[in-house]
């Protein structure tokens, strides 16, 4: 199975200078402070997805994230990084929905 490398953080660079160059097809954005230090995320946005979270969070939205395909990838003192691999994800619909019951189907006719 292809399985691409996971975004990960790097350090970012000082205020008003380009980030270091990204793998081809990858982007850095800001994520602010982590660990003390301003960072940056790498990722490749066509094959994923980014959310941090900053601040207490729900038990009901950190019960729903992994079912809709996202994983805990990263934490810090109130932050956590979530990623989802949207390849993956849509894999794993498709797999649900093959191992799901048959629909019947029928012509709708009565006699």
């Amino acid at each position: 199975m292809d399985r691409s490398p996971e975004p990960y953080l790097r350090a970012a660079p000082p205020e008003g200078t380009p980030s270091q160059p990204c793998p081809p097809g990858w982007v850095a954005e800001p994520v602010g402070l982590w660990d003390g230090r301003h960072q940056e995320v790498v990722y490749h946005p066509r094959r994923h997805d980014v959310l941090i979270m900053r601040g207490s969070t729900s038990p009901a939205v950190r019960a729903a994230l992994p079912g809709a395909g996202w994983a805990r990838t990263r934490e810090t003192d109130g932050a956590v990084m979530w990623v989802r691999d949207r390849v993956q994800a849509a894999r794993d619909a498709m797999q649900r929905i093959e191992e799901g019951p048959r629909l019947a189907r029928t012509l709708g006719r009565t006699h």
